[in-house]
């Protein structure tokens, strides 16, 4: 009954189990026994919550210098939660730790407000080895990025909040960071500065763009990514591009929640957002989105929907507590697609179409471009 089952593990799963704690945790298993004493050194995965001041961070850096020389580091999470500004010389060691011992996947966020942090260090951002890279700041403050920077390996890339270097670019120079990420396959961008921004992505697949700005949406030049099948997008105001170029895609998903007239042409922006990912077949759009279409007297009229392949079209719950939906935004949205009569519509429990004047649609008044509830599914 006192048998010790965990410790007859191979010291493979043993270690995948430490992967999962702070390393400083995983130090402390030393005590368990002598099979315990040298597993840490040789951690794949090494995760540090940085947390206190000056001394904790020296006992990270004995840590280092302490891990086995000659073991790979496959994953190196970074969190930083300091309350003192940021020290930015810690920050290099750890990361050219990582860079320097073959990292695969990086992820470092910084949790509280700091000074500037300028720049990452260089071999970070030519790293042969790492195929995810992410990095994530609460505030608007700290991390900046050159305008071009070259990952030949890189898979999935997520930024949060992070500036890009001005150059000092004229205004007719484009911002193309992603240009030496040729494998590229996942994209995540929040609040990351998008004017003029050019991304031409040959592999991406799924792209997710995040922007709560209330001012004047920038306007990105260029999205091209010939094989992107997922795309979602959430924002106070719809993204405008000037050419988007997705042939492929298949998935989409919009959260548009700043509902107002007094944003001039928000309306418009919103029916050409629609019309540039025109591809899709599974549309998801929340409540708040569909009222922005309703501004300025509802949808441009025209001959067919904007997603002319459209075969499933998901209704969900935004930040507001939206209950009814327009008939003719419904109209604008499904008549004319190929897929009409097979369509699905799926809908939240309590919500209901409506015409113009708010009151509910009777049986009598359908028409030919009536959707109807034959291709309702309820959630």
């Amino acid at each position: 009954m006192d048998e010790d089952k965990i410790s007859q593990f191979p010291n493979e799963i043993l270690q995948h189990i430490l992967s999962f704690i702070d390393i400083h945790e995983a130090v402390e298993t030393t005590i368990l026994s002598k099979r315990w004493k040298h597993l840490w050194r040789s951690l794949l995965c090494i995760r540090l919550h940085i947390h206190g001041g000056a001394a904790y961070r020296h006992r990270v850096s004995q840590f280092l210098s302490h891990r086995d020389a000659a073991a790979a580091v496959h994953d190196f999470h970074l969190s930083l939660d300091i309350k003192t500004n940021l020290d930015t010389a810690f920050v290099e060691e750890c990361v050219l730790y990582a860079i320097n011992h073959n990292v695969q996947s990086l992820r470092l966020q910084i949790l509280r407000h700091y000074e500037p942090f300028l720049g990452l260090p260089a071999p970070l951002l030519v790293s042969e080895t790492l195929l995810e890279l992410e990095i994530r700041q609460v505030h608007f403050r700290g991390i900046y990025l050159p305008r071009r920077f070259s990952l030949p390996n890189l898979k999935t890339l997520c930024l949060e909040r992070l500036w890009l270097f001005d150059d000092h670019r004229s205004r007719e120079d484009v911002v193309e960071p992603f240009a030496g990420l040729p494998e590229l396959e996942k994209l995540y961008l929040c609040e990351f500065p998008i004017t003029d921004l050019v991304l031409r992505a040959p592999k991406l697949r799924v792209l997710e763009i995040v922007q709560y700005s209330f001012q004047n949406m920038e306007v990105a030049k260029e999205i091209s990514a010939p094989l992107l099948t997922s795309f979602r997008y959430e924002g106070h105001l719809p993204l405008e591009c000037s050419k988007m170029n997705l042939p492929m895609l298949e998935k989409v998903h919009l959260d548009i929640h700043h509902v107002s007239n007094h944003v001039k042409g928000m309306h418009l922006n919103c029916v050409r957002m629609l019309q540039q990912l025109g591809k899709a077949t599974v549309v998801s759009l929340t409540l708040d989105t569909l009222k922005v279409l309703e501004l300025d007297g509802g949808p441009i009229e025209q001959s067919h929907s904007p997603f002319r392949n459209l075969k499933c079209l998901k209704l969900v719950e935004g930040r507001r507590k939206i209950r009814t939906v327009l008939q003719s935004v419904m109209n604008y949205l499904t008549v004319g697609t190929l897929y009409f009569e097979s369509m699905m519509v799926e809908f939240p429990d309590d919500v209901v179409v409506v015409e113009q004047n708010s009151e509910y649609m009777s049986d009598e008044e359908d028409t030919d471009y009536t959707w109807g509830f034959d291709n309702l599914f309820r959630n």
